[in-house]
Parts: structure tokens; C-alpha cells; sequence
């Protein structure tokens, strides 16, 4: 049976993904912080199992995934889904209190797990998705930090792509755009209609598709290394 370990995977994307991979076979590794409940709750459901662990430590991290190895035999699969932003506000009323804390979750989280997880995948070859935004693609204003995070993200992987093809381990991206999950749920009303009238497919994404997205580019796109996969209904093109 082939495995995944998924950071964040008690928010509502990391747990379409858990879902996804699931459902197509995979023994899948629940990685969470804070969130138990939702982790317990999900565990339930898929028959996976919890890793808790802050992705901004490395010793935290790499302990994780010497265990997930263990219990597994290996990994073949790593989603970099951990993530925070801020709210909307401009530069210069954010602290850098907060820019830190969006760096050493949404950039040095995904440097700590990338490198826990990818020895183990020497030899035998393995995948890692990083979940960017769309705002990493093209920037969002009074979003400087989260963009700039999410921008981090895809020079990451383009890089790390490089890296380790020639292990064959092939690490690609998805950048998620206006997804119907909690985290959007403070944009209602007028902004909320106004946004959706941008998107050419006149509708919000679903975190269920953004899984399919993961899914696609872990397990079916074998010559794909290094892209970054928009699913954002075509609003920006």
C-alpha cells in the first residue's frame, strides 16, 4: 500500500486531500497542531493516522516523519499543506511578530517537512505537493506577507524540482484560488459577489477540487516536476 503524510491536514483542504488519497488506496499520516479535534474526527473517517507536530521546528517535524516511517515501511507520497495568513491590512500596520509567524509556517514549514521526508525517498522515488495560493502567482494587496510567503512557496518547489529529479522525486505545486472553506468565510455579501463575478467559471472552488488537483499531480503526473498547477477557475490567466 502506498502512503501519505499531509501537513495541516485538519483544515478543510488538508482534509479533502486526506480524503482524496484515501479513497484511491493510500495510508494516509494526519498532520496537525492544534486541531485535535478535527484530526480525531478525520481519523475516524479515512482510518488514517495522527502525527501532532509544529512544522516550524525541525526536531518536531523530523521526529514525525521517522515515525510515520516507521509504522508505514516508507513514504511515497508528502503534502505541504500547513498554512496561516493574516487579515487583510497594509504593511505598515503589521508587526514582525506576525511576519515571522507566517514565514515559519507557510516557508520554513514546508523547508522542515521537504527535508524530513525527502531521504527517505532516495533510491525508490516519491512525490511532494506544496499548497501555494494564488496570491503567490500574482499578488494581492494588504496581503504583502501571506503573497509573499505563497511566492516563496513556488520558488521552493521549482528548485527543490531541480534538485531531486535525478533521484527521481518530482515536487510540483498547486495554487488554490477563491476556495469555499473557513478560511474565506469573512467574505460575504457584496465582496463576496463581486469576486465570484471575476472568476470566469462564475463560481468558488471547492476544496474537494484543489484535492483532485494533489492527487493528479502526486500520483498520475509522472513526468510532471517543478509546475505549479492554478485551480482557480480561470480568474487569473
Amino acid at each position: 500500500m502506498k502512503s501519505v503524510f499531509i501537513t495541516g491536514a485538519s483544515g478543510a483542504i488538508g482534509a479533502a486531500i486526506a480524503e482524496e488519497f484515501a479513497k484511491n488506496g493510500y495510508a494516509v499520516g494526519i498532520g496537525y497542531h492544534k486541531n485535535e479535534k478535527a484530526a480525531n474526527k478525520l481519523a475516524d473517517k479515512i482510518s488514517g493516522e495522527k502525527f501532532c507536530f509544529d512544522v516550524s521546528d525541525f526536531s518536531e517535524t523530523e521526529k514525525a516523519v521517522g515515525l510515520f516511517v516507521g509504522k508505514y515501511g516508507g513514504i511515497d507520497v508528502a503534502v505541504n499543506n500547513a498554512g496561516v495568513a493574516l487579515p487583510v491590512k497594509t504593511i505598515l500596520d503589521t508587526t514582525e511578530e506576525e511576519f515571522n509567524r507566517v514565514f515559519d509556517i507557510d516557508v520554513k514549514g514546508v523547508y522542515n517537512f521537504s527535508k524530513a521526508v525527502i531521504p527517505h525517498m532516495l533510491g525508490k522515488g516519491g512525490a511532494i505537493v506544496n499548497v501555494s495560493s494564488v496570491w503567490g502567482v500574482v499578488g494581492a494587496s494588504c496581503e504583502a506577507i501571506y503573497s509573499a510567503a505563497k511566492a516563496a512557496v513556488i520558488g521552493f518547489t521549482k528548485s527543490l524540482a531541480k534538485e531531486y529529479a535525478g533521484a527521481n522525486v518530482r515536487i510540483n505545486a498547486v495554487a488554490p484560488g477563491f476556495i469555499d472553506t473557513p478560511m474565506n468565510d469573512g467574505i460575504r455579501g457584496k465582496d463576496r459577489q463581486e469576486t465570484v463575478a471575476e472568476i470566469p467559471l462564475g463560481r468558488t472552488g471547492r476544496a474537494e477540487e484543489v484535492a483532485k488537483a494533489v492527487f493528479f499531480l502526486a500520483d498520475k503526473g509522472t513526468y510532471i516536476t517543478g509546475e505549479t498547477l492554478n485551480v482557480n477557475g480561470g480568474w487569473f490567466v
